[in-house]
């Protein structure tokens, strides 16, 4: 491939990628052909879940033992040691467990992938809540961490990604392909601790990652996550989840992001480039997630008026929180709190700086394209697979509808990658820097002593955002 071949592929997005190096790309990208694609461990996520649980059909309450070192009748535990492998690899992965009553969350993060003596951490998380409604609905939630879509605002006047009408970029960790050897990526797992009385939190650190700036568009999808155009270095990620049970049995579940600044550039895996030539302030960075429900009823409304919010099919701005409502008599199970303000915070400086402590992000729904499904297609049958063996460990009910882990992941599979439901963060003041918010996710529970009803089964699969760059918690 020659440079002006490079550039015609690239063509469309000229304000990110307005600089590509004289060299022959082909010799370049050619080398070390194995490890530029960086597709490895997505080949790996895919079967390590074989051995992540008893193949046996059947699962009975305690059985969880032997995978976790734990019980889900204890109150809350941490394993970080949990070692799965599969033919020349393995890895380890870290659970979090809390249970209250009939509230329980838990958290299954890979630490580690080993290939051959290669080291591969991706920040791969599955967090889920498992409770009762107080109208006695049986009700499952998870969240799965999917991207960060960055854009160039120049459509629309919105400030909100215009994907198809102007030119975007998602973000994706590929720490297995560092162009930074002095650099070496980090895992931490944050054991889950208990903060005062129904209140506790646990997580995972990430630091020194380096993330591959991907393309939106169709036609250049494929060529950007396959190749290192362009990567970016990320100094930190830190992900926690802060749960508080209040007495009215609201339970509290904030998602707490701590994720820094872009360290340093790269384009193709040699040149460095500094960060602010590539950032100008027309950038927007939106977190994006999708929600997939497997019931036979439920609807999402508008969490203030309960108006019901038809499938988006383009860019809608949402003015408004998300609520998820189940049963016939549209019990409210779950809300979905996106956030308003959001502060800016500069890492360059000693001490760091605060830029803004007030800035508005914009909640809107987005209609799904096809590169958004390509790029998460390798969560879903890992998630349902470990969803369904957590829903099948936790519940009763659950064993008593289903034969087992592989019945409830026959009938589960196709949510996680047919949803209609994909909804965004859009902070529209941006420039690069540390930007600091913490979304609020509420579940309505009967832990206050409400009762009655018949049983129900939801399950709820949130995907959330997997923040790469800017999506982070106040310090």
């Amino acid at each position: 491939m020659t440079r002006l071949s490079l550039r015609s592929v690239l063509i469309h997005h000229k304000t990110l990628f307005k600089f590509i190096p004289s060299i022959d790309v082909w010799r370049l990208m050619m080398r070390d052909h194995k490890k530029r694609l960086f597709s490895i461990w997505v080949l790996y996520m895919l079967v390590l879940p074989i051995a992540l649980m008893p193949s046996a059909l059947a699962w009975e309450a305690g059985d969880e033992v032997t995978v976790f070192g734990h019980t889900f009748s204890e109150e809350y535990w941490t394993n970080s040691s949990i070692f799965v492998e599969s033919g020349d690899s393995n890895a380890t992965l870290t659970t979090s467990y809390v249970g209250v009553g009939e509230f329980s969350a838990f958290l299954i993060a890979f630490n580690e992938i080993n290939d051959n003596g290669s080291e591969i951490i991706v920040p791969y998380q599955l967090f889920g809540m498992h409770y009762k409604t107080p109208g006695n609905k049986e009700v499952f939630i998870g969240a799965i961490f999917a991207f960060l879509l960055a854009h160039n605002e120049t459509y629309g006047g919105n400030d909100l990604p215009d994907v198809g009408n102007e030119p975007a970029w998602y973000v994706v960790p590929v720490a297995n392909d560092n162009p930074w050897p002095a650099v070496t990526p980090g895992v931490e797992p944050i054991p889950a601790t208990k903060l005062g009385e129904n209140h506790y939190r646990f997580g995972m650190r990430y630091t020194n990652l380096p993330a591959r700036i991907v393309a939106a568009n169709e036609s250049d999808f494929a060529t950007t996550l396959i190749w290192p155009i362009l990567t970016v270095l990320i100094s930190e990620i830190v992900i926690q989840y802060d749960i508080s049970i209040d007495d009215t049995g609201q339970v509290h579940a904030e998602t707490l992001y701590t994720i820094g600044q872009v360290r340093a550039a790269m384009w193709l895996g040699v040149f460095p480039v500094e960060p602010s030539e590539l950032l100008i302030p027309s950038m927007k960075i939106t977190a994006v997630h999708y929600l997939s429900i497997i019931t036979s009823r439920y609807t999402v409304t508008r969490a203030t008026d309960g108006n019901t919010i038809a499938a988006p099919t383009s860019t809608t701005p949402l003015d408004d929180d998300i609520a998820i409502k189940v049963g016939n008599d549209d019990e409210r199970a779950f809300d979905i709190g996106l956030g308003r303000e959001y502060a800016l915070v500069n890492e360059s400086t000693d001490p760091w700086t605060t830029a803004s402590t007030s800035e508005t992000a914009l909640n809107t729904l987005l209609g799904a394209r096809a590169s958004d499904f390509l790029l998460i297609a390798w969560q879903a049958p890992l998630s349902v697979w470990l969803f369904a063996h957590m829903a099948y460990g936790l519940s009763a009910q659950v064993r008593a509808m289903y034969i087992g882990p592989v019945d409830l992941i026959a009938h589960a599979g196709t949510a996680f990658h047919n949803s209609q439901w994909w909804y965004g963060v859009t902070f529209p003041e941006w420039n690069g820097l540390r930007i600091e918010q913490d979304p609020v996710y509420v579940a309505y529970t009967n832990l206050a002593g409400l009762a009655g009803g018949g049983g129900f089964f939801l399950l709820i699969l949130g995907v959330g955002v997997v923040g790469v760059i800017v999506l982070v918690r106040r310090r």
